[in-house]
């Protein structure tokens, strides 16, 4: 039931007339009664007293059941009007509303909330004020009181009644009693805290009861449309010459043709990005003037939000290699830019490279092939390496915390493949859970960690910064700041935004009050809050919708999602220095980015949660409508994001799993399954069974492929429930028992009952001669492996078994699963002692294990190729074998394959009497 319908509920308490008690005020309004049973304390607030003029010649009109519904109607209106700017409603007195700001929940802007409160009420108010003129003839009028102040607040009463008390509460309401209708009357202290962001006319001095002189009272008229003047204030750099002078030891170190990587670390607003920034620029002007090239600089700050796979590479390497994503001749463009690079043949490199940067036309890369990932690592390093031959190059990587997995991975290959490259590796991360660990590699490796500043360093960008300031003012700031330069920054500008420090005729700084009534918050964040809260009504509006697109947001879609006249306001974002342009290597993904992390975070946090989720939908909206079909594949990640939290679930699933199938294909794993996790959870709350199993196939392939056995085998019991829900004999039971057998036997997963799940898809597959029968005979001819005590008629049954499915395979024409068999095959066989049979069932398995680009099979043949030979006592053919496995194991990331091919050939070396090599093999 809605507010303003009859309800024959009691009511819960009385206003004065009835009221409407179907949805009790107390559930809907969560901040009213929250803090039940809290102990009292003083607080400082600003309070809201409205009410209606005209309501006594309404009642004497009107039938107290249409009243009822009139009032309650109002109410309603006026409450989400409160709720919206998170006021506290205190109370409903006959027909006035009372409401407080700064309690429970302080907000640094709480007087700015209450004059908005006060306007919206206004607004709403109107809309039934011409309707009752219209229907009854009366007129009716909203008028309002506002004042700021001390109140004790806590359990009044009693202890299950939170409140406020004290003479704030009793000026606000005189306040608002000698208002008239339609008007909203401020006090002289709310007034100080607000006449930067809202508009007033004077009223002039008014005697209230209870007050020994008369008060000063504004009218509010408004919030102010200007926008504010640009802030000219750039602190300097400080305290920071120890850490220049590091990073200029790996720059020359890097022009002597080594690579080096460099990582700042340091908690939020410390200086990172403002370091590399200042010695990016001494390190381009130190070679001004010379006859030696400056460094290319490539760079990308990672994102929160929107963060696509390998986004650190693809986007800087787009940018340099001046290749456009959306020209038909985009892979003939990249063609000529590696030829210009000293590429002997591009046309080899072009292939790949076109997959990694996803350009037009460009195959989709095939999703099982691990030789595929080696062979983009190694095209990336390579263009990277030639870009760095002509010149130094600095590639820049900031807020590394917030890097996709995919890009990490990467990073860490480059880092350990180049040392005599001169590449110059800087990133920037912040401290504290969740910030990556650098890998061991064979570069030269420095890492930084800025800690604040001290009180004399603070002091001096103060100093630096105005040519005059109070020392009672700059000791505030450099205390409150705590060493942190973008707090000290920020500080500075909002004194100079709030109006308190101004430029004087001169053009010399000057405070335009006493520094003791100054206020300094006591926050980074509180300190950014201030700022954006300062801003007109259009830029904060553009500032909150920029937060939700992300860290970078691009002009079509700030102007699709909000209207060319919120999107023009960007300009003032960037006159506040809030948001700035991004760098050419970042443009692709959005003109425009937030100057700080933290910016974005207090952006978005300033919304509502139903707000937000409104944005979300429009900002996912806009990126369907303004993107192109050969580049949406790129958005699904933020596509999905949007539509999670926009709440519209169908299409958040969809991008959901396209982004997961997607960063399958090109092995960006944690992204994988992030994105198939969040795919399945929703699949399975919309019922759609058979997409759940999908999802929960790619999991168990993907866990499969980082060595995450166990966790591959959860994936398939998982779909095993959903499936047997429906049939518990149909072929997908068999296709998936078959799975779970060859992960349990080849791979080393365990599972309690394997005889059983073999047995039983055995038994579903009866007389079929199909894949699945294959990979079930295959796992019945290893599983004598597991027995405590096997006999040679074991093995024989296994041998019989295995080439009962290595016909099928060969039949069927099943390359993998033949290779499979031929494995089952050579391992009876050696297990019988007729090890030349084995030596040659392996040997035919090696080059089908070539060809499917699987690096896991292609490990375990040479591996097996190795065993049969060292049996036989060929140990060079043991030893290159194994070193080639050992290789291929490394390179992939795989330890325990790595480490088994090494232990054969530690013994070969050993048995062969190369005790040198043995020694280095182990």
């Amino acid at each position: 039931m809605r507010w303003g319908e009859p309800s024959t509920a009691p009511p819960t308490r009385s206003f004065g007339v009835p009221c409407d008690t179907s949805v009790p005020l107390s559930q809907r309004l969560s901040l009213t009664h929250r803090m039940q049973e809290q102990a009292q304390e003083r607080r400082l607030v600003t309070v809201l007293f409205a009410d209606f003029a005209g309501f006594t010649q309404l009642a004497d009109q009107m039938d107290p059941e249409e009243l009822q519904v009139l009032v309650s109607g109002i109410f309603e209106d006026l409450a989400e009007e409160a709720v919206a700017n998170d006021g506290t409603i205190e109370k409903f007195i006959g027909d006035a509303i009372f409401v407080v700001f700064g309690a429970p929940v302080a907000h640094e802007d709480d007087p700015q909330r209450a004059l908005r409160t006060a306007l919206g009420m206004q607004r709403a108010f109107a809309d039934h004020a011409t309707r009752v003129m219209k229907e009854r003839g009366i007129e009716l009028g909203l008028r309002a009181g506002i004042h700021t102040g001390m109140v004790v607040a806590g359990s009044v009463r009693s202890v299950a009644e939170y409140g406020v008390m004290g003479d704030t509460v009793n000026t606000a309401q005189r306040i608002q009693a000698a208002a008239g209708p339609g008007e909203i009357y401020v006090s002289q202290a709310s007034f100080r805290l607000t006449n930067r962001e809202f508009a007033f006319r004077e009223v002039g001095p008014i005697e209230i009861k209870g007050k020994e002189k008369p008060i000063l009272v504004y009218a509010l008229t408004g919030e102010r449309s200007d926008g504010r003047p640009v802030i000219d204030v750039a602190a300097p750099l400080v305290g920071r010459w120890m850490e220049l002078s590091r990073l200029d030891l790996a720059y020359q170190s890097c022009r002597l043709g080594h690579t080096e990587v460099v990582l700042v670390a340091g908690e939020p607003g410390i200086g990172k990005s403002r370091l590399l920034s200042e010695f990016t620029g001494l390190a381009t002007a130190s070679e001004e003037g010379t006859k030696t090239e400056g460094p290319r600089v490539m760079r990308w700050t990672f994102s929160r939000v929107n963060q696509r796979s390998y986004a650190g590479f693809i986007e800087p390497l787009l940018v340099e290699l001046g290749v456009d994503i959306a020209a038909a001749d985009a892979q003939t463009k990249l063609g000529e830019r590696l030829g210009a690079l000293g590429f002997a043949n591009p046309l080899m490199t072009v292939p790949i490279l076109a997959q990694f940067l996803h350009l037009p036309g460009a195959p989709e890369p095939a999703s099982e092939s691990e030789e595929w990932k080696r062979s983009m690592f190694l095209s990336v390093y390579d263009v990277i390496a030639a870009m760095a031959r002509g010149r130094p190059l600095l590639y820049i990587l900031e807020d590394l915390h917030f890097a996709d997995a995919a890009s990490l991975d990467l990073l860490w290959f480059l880092a350990s493949r180049a040392s005599r490259v001169p590449i110059l590796i800087l990133l920037a991360q912040r401290i504290g859970p969740g910030a990556p660990e650098p890998r061991p590699s064979r570069t030269n490796f420095t890492q930084l960690v800025l800690e604040p500043l001290s009180d004399e360093e603070a002091a001096r960008i103060v100093e630096a910064t105005f040519d005059w300031i109070p020392d009672e003012l700059r000791d505030r700031i450099v205390a409150r700041a705590g060493g942190n330069p973008f707090f000290i920054e920020e500080s500075l500008r909002s004194l100079v935004e709030s109006g308190a420090i101004a430029r004087d005729e001169a053009g010399e700084w000057r405070l335009r009050d006493r520094p003791s009534v100054l206020e300094v918050p006591a926050t980074l964040h509180a300190v950014v809050a201030a700022r954006i809260d300062r801003l007109p009504p259009t830029a904060r509006e553009c500032i909150q919708l920029a937060s939700v697109i992300g860290q970078r947001f691009g002009d079509r879609v700030l102007r699709e999602a909000g209207g060319n006249h919120l999107a023009d306001a960007v300009d003032q974002l960037i006159a506040a220095d809030l948001v700035l342009e991004a760098a050419p290597g970042e443009r692709r993904e959005g003109r425009y980015r937030f100057k700080h992390a933290v910016v974005q975070e207090v952006a978005y946090n300033t919304l509502l949660v139903r707000r937000r989720a409104e944005l979300h939908r429009r900002v996912a909206t806009a990126y369907e409508t303004v993107i192109g079909e050969n580049e949406l594949r790129e958005f699904y990640p933020a596509l999905a994001h949007h539509y999670l939290l926009g709440d519209v679930p169908d299409k958040a699933v969809d991008y959901s799993w396209k982004a997961a199938q997607r960063a399958t294909a090109i092995h960006a794993y944690v992204e994988a399954l992030r994105f198939a996790d969040q795919a399945l959870e929703i699949f399975e709350k919309l019922r759609r069974i058979e997409q759940a199993v999908e999802a929960l196939y790619l999991i168990a392939r993907v866990r499969r492929y980082r060595g995450e056995n166990d966790g591959a085998l959860a994936a398939y019991e998982r779909a095993l429930v959903l499936l047997e829900e429906r049939d518990p004999n149909a072929p997908a039971v068999a296709t998936l028992l078959a799975h779970m057998a060859e992960l349990c036997t080849r791979w080393e997963a365990k599972h309690p009952d394997l005889q059983g799940i073999i047995d039983r898809g055995l038994r579903i597959v009866d007389g079929k001669r199909t894949r699945e029968k294959v990979l079930l005979l295959a796992a019945k001819s290893f599983m004598a492996r597991k027995r405590p005590k096997v006999t040679d008629a074991d093995w024989t049954a296994s041998l019989a078994t295995a080439k009962e499915a290595l016909a099928i395979a060969e039949e069927l024409g099943l390359l993998r699963e033949v290779s499979l068999c031929l494995d089952a095959v050579g391992y009876a066989y050696g297990e019988l002692g007729n090890f030349h049979e084995s030596y040659t069932q392996n040997m035919r398995r090696l080059p089908i294990a070539k060809s499917l680009q699987d690096s896991d099979e292609l490990i375990d043949a040479h591996t097996m190729v190795a065993v049969a030979s060292l049996v036989l006592g060929n140990f060079s053919e043991v030893i290159e074998n194994a070193v080639t496995a050992t290789d291929i194991a490394s390179e992939t990331e795989k330890p325990r394959l790595a480490a088994q091919a090494l232990q054969v050939e530690s013994l070969a070396r050993l048995l062969s009497g190369d005790f040198p090599g043995t020694m280095d093999a182990a």
